[in-house]
């Protein structure tokens, strides 16, 4: 699939999920990033061995026909369509991602994708999901988290507190020993959310491109509280 291609499939994505205005806006946010780009973040990192300790692994949201996938590669996304989910036609480059090595991990409602995360255990599957370029130990069992969506009609129901969840339960049981994730500081619904459970806010990144050139620098940040998993009960999913 050519890159004209995604981008139209992508538009007509977001117009079919959020609507007009929420293509407009970011059309107009993909043509001027296209030439500068600069964004302020919060680095977060969650750690295994605290985590267990303080989560409610059998937290289930309260909705009706919910069912949790984890997609490995597009094999599996094949075997998924093929009993009637909506995947690849309802997240953006899904085929690339998981090509790349991304793994996706979806809730379903019915058949119907509502919520998605992907994990990233090497720098090749890092870079699929185009995020800030932070500094991730994938060597030392590090992790990153990212590329977290869900349909606006499901938002503040816990499910991207039920994905995550399931996400650290998956990447225990794989060895790795720490995940982390990059926020923007003007998105400040997802922040307070942050604040709110307690994972540890490692660093303040800055990020600067202008063409083709382009700088990151992370400033150490103090450790604010255990990371006890990401819940959005108080707020709006972090990238949407």
């Amino acid at each position: 699939m050519n890159r004209l291609t995604e981008l139209a499939r992508r538009a007509a994505l977001v117009y079919r999920t959020e609507g007009l205005l929420a293509l407009a806006r970011r059309a107009v946010t993909y043509a001027t990033g296209r030439l500068f780009w600069y964004e302020t973040y919060y680095l977060y990192e969650n750690d295994g061995s605290r985590h267990s300790r303080g989560t409610d692994t059998d937290f289930v949201p309260g909705v009706d026909g919910l069912s949790f996938k984890v997609v490995c590669g597009n094999e599996e996304a094949d075997a998924l369509e093929a009993e009637g989910f909506q995947f690849t036609e309802s997240v953006a480059e899904a085929r690339r991602r998981l090509n790349e090595g991304a793994v996706a991990f979806c809730v379903f409602v019915g058949h119907e994708l509502v919520n998605i995360g992907w994990l990233c255990t090497t720098q090749q599957a890092k870079d699929s999901l185009n995020e800030p370029p932070a500094r991730v130990d994938f060597a030392n069992g590090e992790a990153w988290a990212g590329g977290s969506w869900t349909s606006p009609e499901y938002r503040r129901m816990g499910l991207y507190r039920y994905n995550t969840l399931k996400m650290v339960e998956y990447w225990l049981q794989k060895g790795i020993v720490k995940d982390k994730w990059a926020i923007a500081r003007r998105n400040v619904a997802p922040l307070t959310a942050e604040s709110s459970t307690g994972n540890v806010r490692y660093a303040e990144g800055r990020y600067l491109r202008v063409l083709w050139w382009s700088s990151w620098k992370e400033k150490p940040l103090p450790a604010v509280g255990p990371a006890v998993g990401r819940d959005e009960s108080k707020a709006q999913d972090a990238t949407n």
